[in-house]
């Protein structure tokens, strides 16, 4: 197995279990640490620095776009939905809502096109983010639905 992609598979693992430790009461290591770390990770990869804007892009998506009850988008998928699911008890809604946000998560990771100009690579992990957070969003298991959701977050190393 090419060290790279070695790399790249211990990236994503890591930043699963780091997702989960921000969702345990340290929310500074999923908007603060998973973002440098993912940054940091791809820039050796790809040896390019340009992959570093990465980190401040994530931090800026996390912080804006999140999936509680009172974020924003719950409240627009709530209002859309007529008015069902304000108490996060309407699936629809939830994906929705988990969907919307893994789709805007995806966006920051726009820097990495610009080291090979995948953009390719871009549309597909928009749209794997989008579906993978939709789905974990709806396990059951706190740790199954933060690891699953942050392992898919950092699959933007592979773009």
């Amino acid at each position: 197995m090419n060290l790279s992609w070695l790399g790249a598979l211990l990236t994503i693992a890591i930043g699963g279990i780091m997702w989960h430790i921000g969702g345990q009461g340290h929310k500074w290591v999923r908007s603060f640490a998973l973002p440098i770390v993912l940054g940091g990770a791809k820039a050796a990869l790809a040896q390019n620095w340009i992959a570093l804007l990465y980190a401040p892009a994530l931090m800026a998506a996390i912080a804006l776009f999140s999936y509680g009850l009172k974020a924003p988008i719950h409240k627009i998928w709530v209002f859309l939905f007529g008015g069902q699911g304000s108490q996060g008890d309407y699936p629809p809604v939830e994906i929705a809502t988990r969907a919307t946000c893994g789709f805007l998560w995806s966006l920051a990771a726009i820097p990495f096109v610009f080291i090979a100009g995948n953009w390719a690579g871009q549309i597909v992990y928009s749209i794997f983010l989008t579906v993978a957070a939709a789905i974990f969003g709806q396990a059951q298991d706190v740790k199954v639905s933060e690891c699953g959701t942050g392992a898919s977050v950092s699959c933007s190393v592979l773009i």
